[in-house]
C-alpha cells in the first residue's frame, strides 16, 4: 500500500494543476489538443490562472477521493486470523467466510479465472465451450481436465442448473455472478442447507481489487495482494497520472456486432469505463448514465456523432467480428466518409483486455487505450 499511496500522492499533485477542459463538440474536425482528466469520482481543482503552466508554490493536499476511487471497495474488506469479512453483492449483507474452504464451487467462468489468479483451485466448476475457451485464454489451460475438478454445470447463466446435483457435492462455499440468474437460482436452496453463497457483481478495476483481496485471503495466499493486485493498481495509477492536459477531450464510439446488429458500448461497459477514466468522451453515453452496457446504433447515427476515434470490441474468433462489420458497412460511402475512418483512427480492441475481465492485465488495457487516444504521450 505504500507504493499506491506514493503514486496517488503524485497523481493528486498532478490533478491539482489541471483545469477542467470541455468535451470535444460533435463534428469537430480539430485534433485534440491538451485537458487533464480524472476518474469520474475524483475531485479537480482549477489552476489559479487559466492556461498557466506555473506550478503552485505550496504542495497540494492528497485528494482522498482519488484514493477512494480505486481502493474504497478493497479497503472495506476486513481480514481476521480466521475469516474474510465483506459486503456481498447478491444479498447486500455483510458476510464472514472462513478462510481456506476445502471444497469450493465457482459457477461463473470469469470468477473461476480470478479464483485461480488469487492462488486457489476449484474442485467444482462450470464447463461448456465458452467457459473452456476463457480458461485457456486466462488461466492457460482447460482446468476442467485437471485431476480433482468436477464439472457440475455446462452453463454460467444459472438457467437449467441442477441445483440438487450441485448441493449433493456438499461444497462448503459457492461463488456465482449476480449478473446472471445463478445467484437467484442457488442462493435460497444453499442457505436452506447451510452452505454460504457469495454473489459477485464484477464491473471494473475497483471490483477486481475488492474480489482479489477476498479471494487471495480465502485461498490462503494473502501475499498475492502485493505481488499481483497492488502491481496492477500501481500500473493503472501511473498511466492515469500521465494523461495529458488537452483543451478538448478525445471523443470515441466503441462498436460491437451482436447477431448481425450494430451496437455501441456505453459507459456501463468495461471498455466504456476505461475510456472515461482516461479522459475520453464516449459520444454514445457522454455522461456515463446508461443502465445497459450497449445500445443499437445506425450508421447514420454514427456519422452524426462523428467521433475522433472508432473502436471495435470483439469477443469471438480473431477477425470474425471485423469481417461481420465490414460486410455490414464496409462498402457504404457513409462509413468511408467517417472522420475516424479517413484519419485511420479505427482500432480493434483485444478480447483478453476489453471483453474478458482483464484481471491482472487491467493496467495493460489502460495502457493500450491510452496510447490510441493520446498517441504523442509515452505511457
Amino acid at each position: 500500500m505504500k507504493k499506491i499511496t506514493a503514486l496517488l500522492l503524485l497523481l493528486a499533485m498532478a490533478l491539482s494543476l489541471a483545469a477542467c477542459g470541455p468535451s470535444a463538440p460533435v463534428g469537430t474536425s480539430q485534433p485534440p489538443k491538451s485537458t487533464s482528466t480524472t476518474p469520474p469520482s475524483s475531485a479537480q481543482t482549477e489552476a489559479s490562472t487559466e492556461g498557466t503552466t506555473t506550478p503552485p508554490t505550496t504542495e497540494p493536499e492528497v485528494d482522498n477521493q482519488v484514493v477512494a476511487y480505486y481502493m474504497n471497495k478493497a479497503n472495506e474488506v476486513t481480514v481476521t486470523d480466521t475469516q474474510v469479512i465483506f459486503t456481498d453483492d447478491g444479498s447486500g449483507q455483510e458476510l464472514a467466510i472462513d478462510k481456506e474452504p476445502k471444497k469450493v464451487a465457482v459457477l461463473y467462468g470469469s470468477l473461476v479465472a480470478l479464483w485461480y489468479e488469487a492462488g486457489g483451485t476449484v474442485p467444482l466448476a462450470v464447463g461448456g465451450k465458452s467457459a473452456v475457451t476463457l480458461y485457456n485464454e486466462q488461466i492457460g489451460r482447460d482446468i476442467t481436465q485437471d485431476e480433482g475438478v468436477k464439472v457440475v454445470t455446462e452453463s454460467s447463466s444459472g438457467t437449467g442448473w441442477d441445483v440438487e446435483a450441485i448441493l449433493a457435492e456438499e461444497p462448503d462455499l459457492i461463488v456465482c455472478s449476480v449478473g446472471m440468474k445463478g445467484y437467484e437460482t442457488i442462493s435460497g436452496p444453499a442457505a436452506a442447507v447451510g452452505i454460504p453463497v457469495i454473489g459477485i457483481d464484477y464491473d471494473g478495476v475497483q471490483d477486481y481489487l475488492k474480489w482479489f483481496k477476498v479471494f487471495c485471503n480465502l485461498t490462503g495466499n494473502a501475499q498475492l495482494w502485493d505481488e499481483v493486485a497492488e502491481k496492477t493498481a500501481n500500473g493503472i495509477i501511473d498511466i492515469v497520472s500521465k494523461v495529458p492536459q488537452v483543451e478538448q477531450a478525445p471523443t470515441a464510439v466503441i462498436l460491437v456486432v451482436s447477431s448481425d446488429t450494430l451496437k455501441a458500448y456505453t459507459g456501463e461497459s468495461q471498455p466504456g469505463t476505461i475510456l472515461h477514466e482516461l479522459g475520453g468522451v464516449n459520444l454514445v453515453d457522454p455522461d456515463n448514465t446508461a443502465k445497459s452496457s450497449s445500445v443499437e446504433i445506425s450508421l447514420e447515427d454514427l456519422y452524426a456523432l462523428d467521433p475522433d476515434y472508432l473502436f471495435l470490441s470483439w469477443y469471438d474468433e480473431p477477425g470474425q467480428m471485423y469481417d461481420q462489420l465490414m460486410e455490414m458497412v464496409g462498402d457504404n460511402p457513409v462509413w468511408q466518409d467517417l472522420r475516424a475512418v479517413k484519419d485511420e483512427h479505427f482500432y480493434l480492441l483485444d478480447k483478453n483486455l476489453f471483453h474478458n475481465k482483464a484481471n491482472h492485465m487491467y493496467d495493460e488495457a489502460y495502457r493500450v487505450l491510452a496510447k490510441y487516444i493520446y498517441p504523442d504521450t509515452d505511457f
